[in-house]
C-alpha cells in the first residue's frame, strides 16, 4: 500500500508539473545582468519586470494593477536579442543600466515619435525632449513651465502606438529624449523595475489602462456642481453672509468647503487640532451644518497628516508618526512651514485607525465631504521613514522609497473606511496628490496653488489634458486662481468659463484679509464681484448648471466604459494633423469642443474645428470643419460647440446639482446626415451600489441621419427605476434648421402638417429663429418623431 501511495503522490506531481509547464504566467529572459519576466494581461497588454543582479530592494509595493494575467496559450511576441528586449516587433528595451543612485531602462524612440502624458505638468502635451522628476512636489504661484507638481504619474502615450506605465512608488525620473533624442530613459530610486507595455491607438491605450488600474466611481451628483470655497472661510458669520448673498443673486451652491480655520485661528502652528476650538467664531458647528443641509448644500472639511507641537492631539499622536532611521523614535520636523512636528505614518492600519475616529466624528455631525492637503507630502525629509509591515514588508523604507504612495495610501484609507461605515454613500475627496489607481479610490485632485495671474491660467490647459491622459479623470483647478494676483476681474471671469467645462467646478483662491495682510486677498464668490462681472460670472455658472445631465452622463461613461472627460483634440482626432498640434482647444466629452479664451483683453478668438460640422454656440449657426475660424468674444462669450449628429440634453432649470432628479430637458440634436446616437444617464445620485445593482435610468437617443428629405429620431428608455425617478418629464427636443424648417412631422407615425398648423393632442412644435421645437411628454414609452419634406 505504500509504495502504492508512493506512485500515486508521483504520478500526481508529474500531472501538476505538466499543467503548470502549458498554463505558465510568464516567459523568462536572462541576460548578462539580469533577468526579465513577461506576462500578458490581455492581448494589448504587456508586464515586464527585470531582476538584476544581486538587487536587494526589487519590492513591488504598488496596487495600482487590478487586473489579472492571462495563461500563457501560446509564445509571446517577445524576443531577447543581444540583452535588448523586443515586444511586438516595435518596442525595444534597448539596455537596462545602475548608475549608483538609479536603475532602469533605456528605451528605443523612434524619430518623430511624441510623447504624452507622465501626469501633472505645465508643460506641452508632447513631453519629448524634456528631463521630468517623478516626485510629488508643490510649488506655490506657478505658472506655465513648471515641469514638477503636484501628482507625478510613471504613465505616458506615444504616436507609435503604444503607453507604459512605470509601476514603481519610488522616487525616480523620466529623460524623454533630453540626454539622448534617441532614448527614453526611466530611472527609479527603490523598488521592483516594472513596466506594462499596452498597444493600440489613443483611446484604445487609455481603455486599456482603466482596465488594467481601474476606472473611477461616479461622483455624487452634487459634486458637478458650485462649490464654494476660499483659504479661507473665518466664522460662521462670514459664510453665512456670504451664502446670503449668493442667494441674493440666485447663484447655486451645492457644498461650501472649510479651509484649516475651521480648527484654529492662526494659519501657523494649529494642524492637528482635528475640532472646532475656537467658540467665539464657531459657536454652533453641528447647527450650522445643519442648516446648510436644509438649504440642500453639503459641507466639506480639510484635514492634514501633519500634527504640530502644541496641537490638540499631538501627544496622543506620537506613536503613530513616521520615524527616524532607528526605527523607534518619531520623526521630529523642523523645517515645516506650518510649525515643527510629526507626520502621521498612514502606512500603518493602527495609524490610520486613529486618524479615522477625527473624521467620523465631525460625520456625525453632518460633514459629507473630504479635503485631503499637503498629501505629497509637502515635507518629507529622505531620512525619513516609514512602516510598511501590514502592507507585508518587513523592513523600514525611507521617505524616497514611498513618497509618490502617501497621498495614495491616504485616499484608499477615506475610501476604504467610508465604505465600511456608510456603505452605500459615495465618497467625495479632494487630495492634491496620489498615484496609478488613486482614481479608484474616490479622488478629486487639484493642480495645487497655481498662480492667480494668466500664465497660471494658461497652464492649467496643459495640466488638466495632461493629467486626464495620464488616466487621472477628475482633475481641476482652484478656479480664479489661488496665490498672487492684482484684482483682475476679467480673469477670474475667463477662468470660471474655463472652469464650465472641467470635471470639478471650485472658484478658489486666498482671501485672508486681516488674518494675513501680507498676502493678496481677492473673493472667490460670485456674487462678490462688481458688475458686469459678477453677471459673467453668473452666466458661466449657469452654463455648468444647464449641462448638468450631460456631465453627470460623463460620470456613467467614465466608471463604465474608461471615457475621459476632459481631452486634447488629438485623442478625438488622431489622423487630424492640426488638430494634434492644438492645445489651447479641448473636448469636452467626445461631443463638445471648448475654446477658452485665455489671453487679457482678448475680444475676439481665433480656434480650429475638426472634420464634420458644428453648431456654434454663440452664433447659432451650422460650422464646416478642417478649418480655423476668428469671431468676436467679448467678456461675456466663451465659444464652444456641438459636434454634427450630438444629442446634448440640458437642465431647463438653474438650481442646484444635488436637487436634480431628471426631469424637464432640452435635448438639442445637431443634424448629421450620418447615423448617431447617445445614451443618457441618470439614477438617485447618491446611492454607490447604483451600477451594480442597475438602480438606474439610461435613456438612448437615436438618428438615423439626417438628409434633404428629412429623417427620423427615436427615444427608448430602458425602463430602470431608481429611488425619486419623476414618472413624467417634459422634453424639448431642439433642432437647428437654419433656413429649412420640415413641411410635416409624424409622431409616433401620427402625421401632423406645419403647413396647416394643425397640432397633435401629445406633441407641441414651434420654429424660432431656425430652431424647431417639439415639446412632448415622456414617461418611458419609446417615441418616434420623423421630420419630411
Amino acid at each position: 500500500m505504500k509504495k502504492l501511495a508512493l506512485i500515486t503522490s508521483c504520478l500526481i506531481w508529474f500531472v501538476i508539473t505538466i499543467v503548470a509547464q502549458n498554463q505558465a504566467q510568464y516567459e523568462r529572459f536572462v541576460t548578462s545582468s539580469g533577468a526579465y519576466t513577461v506576462s500578458q494581461y490581455k492581448d494589448s497588454i504587456y508586464k515586464i519586470n527585470f531582476q538584476p543582479n544581486g538587487y536587494k530592494h526589487n519590492e513591488s509595493i504598488s496596487d495600482a494593477v487590478i487586473l489579472k494575467p492571462e495563461t500563457i496559450k501560446k509564445k509571446l511576441p517577445v524576443v531577447l536579442y543581444h540583452d535588448s528586449l523586443v515586444v511586438n516587433h516595435r518596442f525595444v528595451i534597448a539596455s537596462t543600466f545602475h548608475n549608483g543612485h538609479y536603475r532602469g531602462f533605456n528605451i528605443a524612440l523612434k524619430k518623430g515619435e511624441k510623447i504624452f502624458g507622465t501626469g501633472e505638468r505645465a508643460l506641452p502635451l508632447n513631453r519629448r525632449g524634456y528631463h521630468l522628476d517623478l516626485y510629488n512636489i508643490p510649488h506655490y504661484g506657478y505658472g506655465v513651465g513648471e515641469k514638477n507638481l503636484n501628482y507625478e504619474v510613471p504613465f505616458l502615450t506615444t504616436s507609435c502606438g503604444y503607453g507604459l506605465f512605470f509601476d514603481n512608488v519610488s522616487k525616480a525620473y523620466l529623460d524623454l529624449g533630453k540626454s539622448n533624442s534617441k532614448v527614453l530613459q526611466y530611472g527609479a530610486y527603490s523598488g521592483a523595475l516594472t513596466v506594462y507595455v499596452i498597444f493600440g491607438d489613443y483611446q484604445t491605450i487609455l481603455h486599456s489602462y482603466y482596465q488594467l488600474t481601474g476606472t473611477q466611481p461616479i461622483p455624487p451628483r452634487w459634486a458637478f456642481g458650485n462649490l464654494m470655497s476660499r483659504f479661507g472661510y473665518t466664522s460662521q458669520a462670514q459664510v453665512d453672509q456670504i451664502l446670503k448673498k449668493m442667494t441674493q443673486d440666485s447663484i447655486p451652491v451645492d457644498a461650501v468647503i472649510f479651509d484649516l480655520f475651521w480648527f484654529g485661528d492662526h494659519i501657523k502652528h494649529t494642524l492637528g487640532n482635528l475640532e472646532w476650538v475656537d467658540k467665539k467664531n464657531w459657536p454652533d458647528p453641528k447647527a450650522m451644518i445643519s442648516g446648510f443641509s436644509k438649504q440642500g448644500i453639503k459641507t466639506i472639511l480639510v484635514t492634514e497628516p501633519y500634527l504640530v507641537k502644541n496641537s490638540l492631539h499631538y501627544n496622543e499622536a506620537k506613536p503613530y508618526f513616521a520615524v527616524d532611521s532607528t526605527g523607534k523614535k518619531p520623526y521630529f520636523l523642523t523645517q515645516f512651514y506650518f510649525g515643527n512636528g510629526g507626520l502621521l505614518d498612514l502606512f500603518r492600519k493602527d495609524t490610520q485607525n486613529w486618524f479615522w475616529q477625527f473624521y467620523q466624528r465631525q460625520m456625525k455631525n453632518g460633514v459629507e465631504g473630504w479635503w485631503g492637503d499637503l498629501g505629497e507630502p509637502e515635507t518629507h525629509p529622505a531620512n525619513m521613514f516609514h512602516n510598511l509591515k501590514t502592507l507585508g514588508f518587513k523592513r523600514l523604507f525611507s521617505a524616497d522609497e514611498v513618497h509618490n504612495y502617501f497621498g495614495h495610501v491616504w485616499t484608499k484609507m477615506l475610501f476604504e473606511k467610508y465604505a465600511q461605515f456608510y456603505p452605500d454613500k459615495r465618497l467625495f475627496s479632494l487630495n492634491r496628490s496620489g498615484y496609478a489607481g488613486t482614481q479608484r479610490y474616490c479622488i478629486f485632485p487639484w493642480t495645487g496653488d497655481v498662480g492667480r495671474n494668466w500664465s497660471g491660467l494658461q497652464a492649467q490647459l496643459m495640466v488638466l489634458l495632461g493629467m486626464s491622459m495620464s488616466g487621472i479623470p477628475y482633475v481641476h483647478s482652484d478656479a480664479g486662481g489661488f496665490a498672487g494676483g492684482d484684482g483682475d476681474y476679467e480673469l477670474y471671469v475667463r477662468w470660471l468659463q474655463f472652469a464650465a467645462f472641467t470635471p470639478i467646478f471650485r472658484p478658489h483662491g486666498t482671501a485672508l484679509y486681516k488674518m494675513d495682510t501680507t498676502a493678496f486677498s481677492f473673493p472667490s464668490e460670485a456674487a462678490l464681484m462688481p458688475e458686469p462681472y459678477r453677471y459673467y460670472a453668473k452666466q458661466a455658472i449657469y452654463t455648468r448648471y444647464r449641462l448638468l445631465p450631460y456631465n453627470y452622463t460623463l460620470g456613467y461613461q467614465q466608471a463604465k466604459n474608461g471615457q475621459p472627460l476632459i481631452s486634447p483634440l488629438y485623442y478625438w482626432y488622431p489622423n487630424d494633423t492640426i488638430a494634434n498640434h492644438i492645445q489651447d482647444e479641448y473636448m469636452w466629452g467626445d461631443e463638445i469642443l471648448v475654446a477658452p479664451v485665455i489671453e487679457k483683453g482678448a475680444t475676439t478668438r481665433t480656434y480650429y474645428l475638426p472634420a464634420g460640422k458644428w453648431y456654434s454656440i454663440l452664433t447659432h449657426k451650422i460650422m464646416i470643419g478642417n478649418q480655423f475660424y476668428t469671431e468676436q468674444c467679448p467678456l461675456a462669450d466663451i465659444p464652444y460647440f456641438y459636434k454634427e449628429g450630438s444629442f446634448i440634453p440640458e437642465d431647463k432649470t438653474i438650481e442646484q446639482a444635488g436637487r436634480y432628479n431628471g426631469g424637464d430637458l432640452i435635448i438639442l440634436y445637431v443634424p448629421s446626415t450620418k447615423h448617431s446616437s447617445y445614451d443618457l444617464f441618470n439614477d438617485d445620485g447618491i446611492s454607490k451600489s447604483s451600477l451594480k445593482d442597475k438602480h438606474y435610468e439610461l435613456i438612448h437617443f437615436a438618428s438615423d441621419g439626417f438628409h434633404a428629405h428629412g429623417g427620423t429620431i427615436s427615444i427608448v428608455s430602458n425602463h430602470g427605476q431608481y429611488y425619486g425617478k419623476p414618472f413624467k418629464r417634459h422634453f424639448d427636443l431642439q433642432i437647428p434648421m437654419n433656413e429649412r424648417c420640415p413641411n410635416t412631422i409624424l409622431f409616433n407615425g401620427e402625421r401632423i402638417s406645419l403647413a396647416s398648423n394643425s397640432r397633435h393632442k401629445d406633441l407641441q412644435v414651434s420654429y424660432i429663429n431656425g430652431i424647431l421645437h417639439c415639446m412632448f411628454t415622456f414617461d418611458g414609452k419609446p417615441v418616434t418623431i420623423k421630420l419630411e419634406e
